[in-house]
């Protein structure tokens, strides 16, 4: 029994190759079992790592693990698109479901299109990893790092502001060619998105809804890596992502979602106007925005006139919630600003 067990899957692993579709068919055929006995094996080499699955039950698409990882490395130079080294990859996304397809696509055209036009690098490097109920698409590049061309650009105190500033959208260091659009709805659309550049790394945790920096032990590490991970089943969507952050009247990205524990340069209080303005730096840009207070503490005065006093008086048409406050946080926005309740 067991022999004949290790012949099935072992077949199995030998003409799934060929048969990434109807894999359970053959098996089948060949070894005059039912298809809920090749399905159990296939279970067993799922759990093994050595087979992935994709699609739906009717739709299932079969392909050994070693098959989907890819490494393609390219130059930066004149004339390189993203969507050609897309190419290369696509026919491995086909089998998943269109939402998360679609998603896949869009990230990937993003964030190469990104390394090409900003890193200031001389290559990229493209990495799939396929587990059994994800894929995870990495890009590197060998520039300057994204967080340092970012505060350079903006002329900024901080490589670790960059995060706070790339997390509000709408932020590019080449406004005639790019809208500052692609990281902030990437970040968003997959499970995990992580960037690491310049001795930092900022990560983006939708599942679980959160937000994190690290400060990285290297720091004379070069260029930037992107990563991003959606799961098979993820119902995630890009239309409703898109549609949460713009105006349903235009269909503009025009609202934001800020968490303001970014601001916070390592051990800083949040106390201070010049704080706020980091908070406030270029969201004007924007028709409404929510700054997200999760593990904020204390506020003072200060930030609070700041955003809500200052800030509001010199741009009326800007609506800012906010959300996620303590007691303590909301007495102070509402006593400094005779603003209602937060969110």
């Amino acid at each position: 029994m067991k022999e004949r067990a290790e012949k099935i899957r072992a077949f199995i692993l030998e003409n799934i190759p060929n048969h990434p579709k109807d894999i359970v068919a053959v098996t089948a055929d060949t070894f005059c079992v039912t298809r809920t006995t090749v399905h159990r094996h296939l279970n067993r080499l799922v759990r093994d790592r050595k087979v992935i699955k994709t699609g739906t039950t009717k739709r299932a698409v079969y392909c050994l693990s070693s098959s989907r990882n890819k490494v393609i490395d390219t130059r930066i130079e004149r004339g390189l698109e993203e969507h050609e080294i897309w190419q290369k990859l696509r026919q491995d996304f086909t089998s998943l479901d269109k939402n998360v397809f679609d998603i896949c696509e869009y990230g990937f055209t993003e964030i190469f299109n990104n390394a090409i036009d900003h890193s200031q690098g001389r290559h990229i490097r493209v990495k799939t990893e396929w587990s059994i109920d994800a894929v995870k698409l990495v890009i590197f590049d060998d520039g300057v790092g994204i967080f340092r061309k970012i505060k350079v650009a903006l002329d900024l105190a901080d490589e670790r502001e960059s995060i706070l500033q790339l997390s509000k959208g709408k932020l590019t260091t080449d406004p005639k060619g790019h809208t500052g659009e692609g990281i902030f709805f990437t970040s968003r659309a997959f499970d995990k998105f992580y960037i690491q550049a310049n001795g930092l790394s900022y990560c983006k945790l939708n599942v679980e809804d959160d937000w994190f920096i690290e400060t990285r032990k290297e720091r004379k590490e070069i260029g930037t890596g992107v990563s991003m991970e959606i799961a098979f089943d993820s119902k995630r969507n890009l239309r409703q992502i898109f549609d949460s952050y713009s105006n349903s009247e235009s269909y503009k990205f025009d609202k934001t979602h800020i968490l303001v524990e970014l601001s916070k340069l390592e051990d800083e209080a949040y106390i201070s106007r010049s704080q706020a303005k980091r908070v406030l730096f270029g969201l004007e840009k924007f028709r409404q925005v929510i700054l997200d207070f999760k593990d904020v503490t204390t506020v003072g005065q200060g930030f609070v006139d700041e955003v809500f006093r200052v800030f509001k008086s010199k741009h009326p048409n800007l609506k800012i919630e906010f959300a996620n406050a303590n007691e303590d946080v909301k007495f102070m926005i509402e006593r400094g600003a005779s603003l209602p309740s937060g969110t």
